[in-house]
């Protein structure tokens, strides 16, 4: 070092600790886990998506279609439409296939 230089001090211990999120305070065992606020339920369908999802159910039971998952997003998706669209659709799930062996 040069005679310009001054001399280093030692730095002040630290009074504070450091500063963290809890989740990384938990992670480091400092915390206990923090209870979650249970998650906002979605709000429910405006009425004429209801009215269509309910006709489109009722389409598909007397169709005798057991609803999967799968099912149930589909209705969702579909009660989305218009009641004009839904009308049709539920008249295409009541048609029934003939049966290829009577002629």
């Amino acid at each position: 070092m040069s005679d310009d230089a001054p001399a280093p001090r030692p730095a002040p211990p630290r009074r504070h600790p450091l500063m963290a999120d809890v989740e990384t305070l938990v992670d480091m065992g400092v915390l206990e886990e923090q209870p979650q606020p249970p998650p906002d339920e979605p709000p429910p369908p405006p009425p004429e998506e209801a009215a269509n999802a309910l006709r489109l159910d009722e389409a598909l039971a007397e169709a005798g279609v057991t609803k999967t998952t799968a099912d149930a997003a589909a209705v969702t998706a579909l009660a989305k439409l218009d009641p004009a669209t839904i009308a049709t659709l539920t008249e295409w799930v009541k048609h029934k296939k003939k049966d290829p062996s009577t002629k």
